[in-house]
């Protein structure tokens, strides 16, 4: 990918490099209420490259770079402007809610997989689900996008990621789970779990879901992944 260079020297540098660029978050629309989702679409991949530069998590641009450039992807609705353009998101997590799914159980399941994680900095109810594989995350909109999950307030202390120490979903139709499951599942989160299964190494898996936590989070179209 062309872009290599450009991020591998961003992870290089312990000094986050700032360009000479106009603040694309000047325009947008405040958040004023965090149940509500935001999108701020921008206008090009290079605004998609500025925000990566200033605003990306370090520990995931590092496992990116350790993982050969593999990526985390979540679904796009096909019919929006969002699939063919970068986007920033700012959303609720939905984890809990039986609607996700369309199943009770599932939402059970997180239920339970939330009070095993209770102690955790990410969590079903502060998370989000992203996946290594491309078409897996299709299923969730019919196209799809990667996932550049963005500093928050709390600086790195805003960003977090867990995930299967087995890799694979934490939850689908296919394997359904009950809440024992889920009280027994063993869990790796980042930081927490030092010298075990790496996020590099969730990254380079074929079909890994990733349970992430961030206040906003960058998405680029998979159209867009040559040229980044």
């Amino acid at each position: 990918l062309s872009s290599i260079p450009f991020i591998a020297a961003v992870t290089a540098s312990s000094q986050i490099p700032r360009l000479n660029t106009p603040n694309i978050f000047e325009s947008a629309t405040p958040i004023t209420d965090p149940t509500v989702p935001q999108t701020t679409t921008l206008s090009s991949l290079n605004e998609a490259l500025q925000t990566i530069s200033s605003s990306c998590d370090r520990r995931y641009l590092h496992a990116v770079v350790a993982s050969d450039y593999k990526f985390m992807y979540r679904g796009l609705p096909a019919n929006e402007k969002s699939s063919t353009l970068p986007s920033i998101q700012s959303e609720p997590s939905d984890l809990l809610l039986p609607s996700t799914y369309g199943s009770i159980e599932a939402a059970n399941f997180f239920a339970a997989l939330e009070e095993q994680m209770q102690s955790q900095p990410v969590k079903p109810s502060n998370g989000h689900l992203a996946v290594t594989n491309v078409d897996a995350a299709k299923v969730w909109g019919g196209e799809a996008a990667s996932i550049w999950p963005l500093l928050g307030g709390e600086g790195e202390n805003s960003v977090h990621f867990a995930w299967l120490e087995d890799g694979g979903e934490f939850w689908s139709d296919q394997k359904k789970r009950n809440r024992d499951d889920a009280s027994n599942m063993k869990v790796i989160v980042d930081g927490v779990d030092c010298g075990r299964f790496s996020l590099e190494d969730a990254l380079e898996g074929d079909n890994v879901e990733i349970l992430f936590r961030a206040d906003r989070f960058l998405m680029v179209p998979v159209s867009m992944e040559e040229e980044l």
